[in-house]
């Protein structure tokens, strides 16, 4: 691969299979070598794929926390929203994935971001994700009071999806 990209540097910006380009490739298929050589070849760690995921997105996907640290020291952008209006924030906080959560907040992910309907992470959280979740976010400053298009908080979400955990703690936060 190194040979390749000294013969063709091009390749590391060329799109294939699927039109994706090979960082997202690389992620997708959890090459971290192939990952690291792209990136220090000079792969935009915020180049979007086909369905306007960047690779940021890619590696919350794949529950990869060394990357998601990689792009981020690589100024990999938390707000990018994919085509369902998602930023990786929302994809952590929908899925659970509270060590991604924690590191993409860290990074500079902005907790009160709204989605394409309007939704904060919190709102995603609030669906199905665990009591710890749905406290960081509040912890890390997402305000509970914000409705989304549909007019509903994030305390609606959890009363319609019956998550007990999140409503306890909604509850309280609206005090």
């Amino acid at each position: 691969m190194q040979r390749l990209l000294t013969a063709q540097p091009e390749l590391v910006r060329t799109p294939g299979a699927g039109k994706m380009l090979p960082l997202h490739q690389a992620i997708l298929r959890k090459k971290a070598d192939i990952v690291a050589l792209l990136l220090e070849r000079g792969a935009d760690v915020n180049a979007p794929d086909p369905s306007l995921r960047t690779p940021l997105h890619l590696a919350v996907e794949r529950s990869d926390a060394a990357l998601v640290k990689t792009l981020l020291a690589r100024r990999a952008d938390t707000r990018g929203r994919d085509r369902m209006g998602w930023t990786p924030l929302h994809h952590a906080a929908a899925k659970d994935k509270i060590e991604l959560a924690r590191l993409l907040l860290d990074g500079g992910a902005q907790p009160n971001f709204l989605s394409g309907l309007g939704g904060t992470p919190l709102h995603e959280a609030a669906a199905g994700a665990s009591a710890a979740m749905v406290q960081l976010l509040l912890d890390r400053g997402t305000d509970p009071t914000i409705r989304s298009k549909p007019g509903v908080t994030a305390l609606d979400l959890a009363r319609e999806f019956k998550n007990t955990a999140a409503m306890a703690i909604l509850e309280k936060a609206k005090h």
